[in-house]
């Protein structure tokens, strides 16, 4: 690989001290003298050649219109920088993170909380009260489920008061997103 700007090429920037997201649409994502680039027609962004900070950043959300070289996935790989394709406004998300080289142990561990039912409960009742703020009682998933439900649909419409919409609840046609009302 060629070396990149400021001896970067093998910077390992831990995700805590990352920049969260970039958005890209609409150009071409590629490796040049070791940098990412993004070239652009525009779209998001101001027509133009963009150099990205691809250490310093979390993940990176490719747009509609966009291409990505196989040269840019390595690199982005071996500095641990995600890359998820959205559509349209950020509806859909298609991605493929790498877990990393070798490593199972975390889905060995998934794998055996959820098999066992009593400590599948267990963690659930713990997210819930983090969540939540509160232990609930209730020994079934199906249950917790449904107050999580509840309180999000308050949540939603104490939200909607605040900022003067008008919520009858939710209204998302998955099939076209783009034929709802602003709050959906």
């Amino acid at each position: 690989m060629l070396k990149g700007r400021l001896g970067l090429e093998k910077a390992r920037i831990p995700h805590a001290d990352r920049h969260g997201l970039i958005w890209l649409d609409r150009g071409q994502l590629a490796v040049e003298n070791g940098c990412l680039r993004f070239v652009t027609a525009g779209g998001s962004l101001d027509p133009g050649d963009y150099q990205i900070p691809h250490q310093s950043v979390s993940m990176i959300l490719l747009g509609p219109g966009s291409s990505v070289s196989h040269d840019a996935l390595r690199l982005l790989t071996r500095h641990h920088t995600l890359l998820a394709a959205v559509g349209e406004d950020g509806v859909r998300l298609y991605t493929a993170p790498p877990f990393g080289p070798d490593r199972s142990k975390l889905a060995r561990r998934q794998a055996r909380v959820w098999a066992d039912e009593e400590s599948r409960l267990d963690i659930a009742r713990r997210l819930y009260a983090w969540r939540l703020g509160e232990i609930l009682p209730h020994k079934d998933i199906d249950i917790l489920c449904g107050i999580e439900g509840a309180r999000m649909k308050e949540s939603y419409k104490l939200v909607a008061q605040r900022f003067g919409v008008q919520w009858r609840g939710r209204r998302y046609d998955r099939a076209n997103p783009n034929a709802t009302d602003l709050p959906n």
